[in-house]
């Protein structure tokens, strides 16, 4: 039948031939046409928390951190956040004419997985940075010479675990221990 007919009418009609049966399975009358069930897949909406940290250490540090949830329906309870905090500048006591300061710093990586609509479990790694600053009394012999200033760097590594609840649409509160501080880490922050 094809033989006699233009390239462009056999194309057409051997494409219509594969369409009819798909389209005939799509309306099957012996299965009931129910629409399928996507509530259980919706129940945790997909968001973005920005929260502040405050982390109670040997000097109080004060952070951000953010806290995605993944956008896969099929992974929608997973999601990942990202932290940092910092102290501020502390004054050490050394003899004089010797100046020195500390100043400590925590990086925070993890996953996180939802237990229920609000309320999410967390876990992951951190490093907790103490850096020293100080003088060594030695300037150099020119006309308003300053001492050189040389620090130490310590790295602490350790986990944290802890529990994140949203207790409005857009409100959520954190708590949790880390354990290279040695301390909690408190978060408050907004979800989006």
């Amino acid at each position: 039948m094809c033989r006699y007919s233009s390239k462009v009418a056999c194309l057409s009609f051997g494409l219509l031939s594969l369409y009819q049966p798909l389209q005939a399975a799509e309306y099957s009358t012996s299965k009931p046409l129910v629409m399928p069930d996507k509530s259980e897949k919706t129940a945790n909406p997909s968001y973005i928390a920005l929260m502040l940290d405050y982390v109670p250490a040997a000097d109080n540090l004060y952070g951000i951190t953010l806290a995605p949830y993944h956008f896969d329906n099929n992974y929608q309870q997973w999601g990942y956040y990202l932290g940092y905090a910092r102290s501020r500048e502390t004054d050490v006591v050394v003899p004089e004419p010797a100046l020195s300061y500390r100043q400590e710093s925590l990086f925070r990586l993890g996953l996180s997985y939802s237990l229920t609509a609000d309320l999410s479990f967390y876990a992951g790694g951190s490093g907790y940075i103490s850096t020293v600053s100080y003088t060594n009394n030695i300037s150099p012999k020119i006309v308003d010479g300053k001492p050189t200033w040389e620090e130490d760097k310590t790295t602490r590594w350790g986990a944290e675990a802890g529990l994140r609840y949203r207790i409005t649409e857009h409100f959520i509160l954190s708590a949790g221990y880390n354990s290279s501080t040695e301390s909690t880490v408190l978060s408050i922050g907004y979800a989006g």
